[in-house]
């Protein structure tokens, strides 16, 4: 299995889009950064698994998703995109790299690869040759170069 470690905010949203949303409706994502994530899936068939602070929103059976979760999944599923998978919750004294190692240790699944998208600099470590970072400050978040570094991360080429 293949596995892309997702961030919401700086990779599916960035500055430039906050500065045109409709801040009156759920607007999060910038539905313009989706047809690159499909891309990336389409490419590869890797599987999401939400590692963003949004993931405390979402769950795999929809009934316990709350109004963020659900939104998640409606916008995802317009172009055709679901989540798989969340990495824990493993409190405050764990970022994110331990929290997608421990999904990674957990996982039933063999990983074959893996791909990290994110906008910030955690303490990667070992996992840094898994990671691809985005840029939502000067950027779009998720731009084409990010899609053909993560295909190439997954694919192995």
């Amino acid at each position: 299995m293949k596995v892309i470690f997702l961030d919401i905010d700086g990779v599916l949203n960035s500055r430039i889009y906050d500065r045109k949303r409709n801040w009156d409706e759920q607007t999060n994502i910038d539905e313009t950064r989706l047809p690159l994530l499909k891309r990336i899936v389409d490419e590869t068939g890797a599987k999401i698994v939400l590692s963003s602070t949004w993931r405390k929103h979402w769950d795999k059976q929809t009934r316990k998703c709350d109004e963020d979760g659900i939104y998640i999944n409606e916008v995802f599923e317009k172009f055709g995109i679901e989540v798989y998978d969340k990495t824990p919750d493993l409190g405050i004294d764990y970022d994110r790299p331990d929290e997608i190692k421990a999904w990674l240790q957990s996982s039933e699944e063999d990983v074959e690869s893996f791909v990290i998208i994110d906008d910030y600099r955690y303490a990667w470590a070992e996992l840094s040759v898994n990671f691809v970072k985005t840029n939502p400050n000067l950027g779009r978040g998720l731009e084409e170069e990010h899609v053909i570094n993560a295909v190439a991360i997954l694919n192995k080429t």
